[in-house]
C-alpha cells in the first residue's frame, strides 16, 4: 500500500494493532503524519480534545527539537556515538579495576590474618607434641636395651667413651 496521501495513511493506521499504534504514538516525532497518529491513538484509547491533541503535538515537537539540538551539539564537537560509548566503556573499566583492587587488598589482608592464625596454631600444636614426646617415659627394659646398644656402638668405635658416658648418665637418670 502506497502511503502517499492522508487518506491512505488513515486507512493504514486503522488496520494496525493496538501495540503498533502505541509504539507509533511513542515515536510520533519520526512519523510523516504525526497528527494522524495522535488522532488514531486518541480515537482508540483516550478521546482527547483538539486542544489536548495540539498540546501533545507541541510536546512531541519540543522533544524532537531537543533531540535534534543534542545531535547537533555532538556533530559540532565531532563526537560520534562510538566516541561516547568508548568513553563510557573506559569509565566502567576503570571503576571495575578500582573495585577489583579494593577486593584484592581485602583478600590479601584476610590471607595475612589467616596465615598468622595458622602459624600460631601450628606452633602451639607442635610444641604440645614435642612436650608430650619429652614426657613420654620409656620402660626400664627399653632403657636397658638402649644401654646395651650404646655399649655395642662404643665397642664398634662408632662413638667415643666420653659420649657413651654422657648418654649412659642420661639413661640411668630416667630409670
Amino acid at each position: 500500500m502506497a502511503l502517499k496521501s492522508e487518506k491512505s495513511f488513515k486507512e493504514y493506521l486503522k488496520k494496525l494493532s493496538d501495540d503498533v499504534i502505541i509504539k507509533y504514538y511513542s515515536d510520533v516525532e519520526y512519523s510523516p503524519f504525526p497528527v494522524l497518529i495522535i488522532q488514531e491513538y486518541t480515537r482508540r484509547f483516550e478521546q482527547k480534545s483538539k486542544n489536548e491533541i495540539l498540546k501533545d503535538l507541541k510536546l512531541q515537537t519540543r522533544l524532537a527539537r531537543k533531540k535534534t539540538q543534542e545531535i547537533s551539539k555532538m556533530a559540532k564537537k565531532h563526537t560520534s556515538v562510538d566516541d561516547l560509548s568508548q568513553k563510557k566503556s573506559q569509565e566502567i573499566i576503570n571503576q571495575a579495576k578500582r573495585k577489583g583492587y579494593r577486593i584484592s587488598e581485602k583478600i590479601s589482608d584476610k590471607r595475612h590474618k589467616i596465615s598468622s592464625k595458622i602459624k600460631t596454631t601450628a606452633k602451639s600444636k607442635i610444641q604440645k607434641t614435642v612436650n608430650a614426646g619429652k614426657n613420654l617415659k620409656m620402660s626400664k627394659k627399653e632403657n636397658l636395651e638402649l644401654l646395651e646398644n650404646l655399649s655395642k656402638l662404643k665397642d664398634a668405635k662408632i662413638i667415643t667413651a666420653k659420649e657413651f658416658q654422657e648418654k649412659k648418665k642420661k639413661i640411668l637418670s630416667k630409670i
